[in-house]
C-alpha cells in the first residue's frame, strides 16, 4: 500500500558514561583475564587482554585505553617493568595493579611508581567496580 512516513525506531541501551571506555587487561592467567573482561563487558567497557609485558605494550601501541589492570607478576617481568612505559606513552590512562602478592611493600611500591589503585588477588566484582569508580573511568 503506502509508504510509511514513520521513521525507524531502534532502541539502543548503552552507558553514556562508559560505552567508549577502553581497558587493557595484562594479566598471565587466562581465567583472569577470562573473568575481568566478561565482568567489564558487562559494565559497559571494550576490554582488551594481553599476557606478557611484551604484548601489552605492542597493545599500549597500538591503541588509547582509559584504564589498565596490570598484573604484578608476569612471565617476561614484572608489570612494574610496564609501569614507566604506561605513564610516558598513555599517561592519561589509569593504571590498577592487580596481584596475589598483597602485601604493605607491593602496594606501597605500586604507588611510588605510579598506579592509581590495587587490588589483590582474588577480587570480587565489587573490587573491581570500587576500583573504577574511585580512579573515576
Amino acid at each position: 500500500m503506502g509508504v510509511s512516513t514513520r521513521p525507524n525506531f531502534r532502541p539502543t541501551i548503552m552507558n553514556p558514561v562508559t560505552s567508549t571506555k577502553r581497558v587493557l587487561i595484562v594479566d598471565d592467567e587466562a581465567d583472569i583475564c577470562l573473568l575481568l573482561s566478561g565482568l567489564l563487558r558487562k559494565l559497559g567497557y571494550i576490554p582488551t587482554c594481553a599476557h606478557f609485558i611484551e604484548d601489552g605494550r605492542q597493545c599500549l601501541n597500538s591503541q588509547q585505553f582509559d584504564a589498565i589492570f596490570l598484573d604484578l607478576n608476569l612471565p617476561d617481568g614484572l608489570g612494574f617493568d610496564l609501569l614507566p612505559y604506561i605513564k610516558q606513552d598513555q599517561s592519561e590512562a589509569k593504571i590498577i595493579m592487580i596481584s596475589a602478592f598483597d602485601g604493605q611493600a607491593e602496594r606501597r611500591r605500586a604507588t611510588e611508581q605510579g598506579a592509581d589503585y590495587f587490588v589483590g588477588k582474588p577480587f570480587t566484582r565489587r573490587s573491581v567496580e570500587q576500583a573504577l569508580q574511585t580512579i573515576q573511568v
